[in-house]
């Protein structure tokens, strides 16, 4: 939960505290918390209290206080749980820039299906240990192991699987814009 992470009363206070807490020299950290903040799309930002920002712009607020630290390996646990659409997009916009972008691996601990299809690899965990994992295309194939795990497929899936269940003939789909050039075919 974003609100519990911060601790400062500014955000640019808030995303210094990282570097400062390693000893760094004044005018690197506020480079590295400009660049942070412009990174999440945050600068105009900089100088509100952290408790006036949206859902999404607090887990954005977050993210640059991690990013200042330059990390070449950044884990989000549940990142967009609690966001509506519109901060989830913001926040997989961010991850997304910053892992294509910036070349940071980002591990993502999510129960968000979507989410999971713009992995490289995707892990599926049970009782603390690796039921099994693929690419997305491997893994979300698996169907009815996933459901064994009350885990579900993407939306997308979904659709598909209840279309091709009344009789439509589909090939396998994992997106929207699959699901769509299956349909129009």
């Amino acid at each position: 939960h974003p609100d519990n992470q911060f601790v400062a009363t500014i955000v640019e206070e808030d995303v210094a505290f990282g570097p400062e807490n390693l000893g760094l020299p004044r005018d690197e950290i506020v480079k590295r918390v400009g660049w942070s903040l412009d990174r999440v799309e945050l600068g105009q930002y900089r100088s509100r209290a952290p408790h006036q920002l949206s859902g999404g712009q607090k887990q954005r607020a977050c993210i640059a206080g991690v990013l200042a630290m330059r990390p070449e390996v950044l884990v989000l646990d549940e990142a967009t749980a609690m966001l509506d659409p519109l901060g989830r997009r913001e926040v997989l916009g961010v991850v997304r820039q910053l892992n294509r972008g910036e070349g940071v691996t980002v591990i993502t601990i999510t129960h968000h299906m979507e989410e999971a299809l713009e992995a490289d690899r995707v892990v599926v965990m049970f009782e603390g240990r690796i039921a099994f994992q693929g690419t997305p295309r491997e893994v979300f194939a698996r169907v009815d192991d996933l459901r064994a795990l009350h885990l579900d497929v993407p939306g997308p899936m979904q659709v598909a699987h209840a279309l091709m269940g009344k009789g439509v003939v589909l090939k396998e789909v994992l997106t929207a814009e699959e699901l769509s050039q299956s349909l129009e075919h």
